[in-house]
């Protein structure tokens, strides 16, 4: 039973909260909560996604991937308040970079490579 299901048997139905916890599987109130407001905010990025227009969810993939490639120097580096300015900068690095494997993948690129080596 998911910890919303259960806290509205416990609320509307008068279900007493021992029956509520052993069928949820937490062993106290305050787990069941932590894990409906999780499921409350995870939930809500859901529907901001399906929200999203494609060029936002664009920038939000390289600015995921700019975190992946690019992280460990930003903590490092720069201060806290200017990481957007900082991710902001190498975006056009990511872009390019993510154009070059692409194109690097395209066929005409691999069957110029196989001409020339076989040259």
């Amino acid at each position: 039973m998911s910890p919303s299901v259960a806290l509205y048997f416990w609320r509307e139905k008068g279900m007493s909260m021992d029956k509520v916890l052993s069928h949820t599987g937490f062993k106290r109130l305050a787990d069941l909560h932590e894990e409906l407001i999780y499921d409350l905010l995870a939930q809500e990025w859901a529907e901001d996604d399906m929200r999203m227009t494609p060029e936002q969810r664009e920038h939000e993939e390289l600015v995921e991937a700019t975190w992946e490639e690019f992280g460990d120097y930003i903590r490092e580096f720069v201060p806290p308040d200017e990481y957007d300015q900082e991710v902001e900068r190498l975006l056009p690095l990511i872009k390019k970079t993510r154009q070059i494997i692409a194109a690097g993948r395209s066929k005409k690129f691999r069957e110029s490579v196989k001409r020339r080596q076989l040259n």
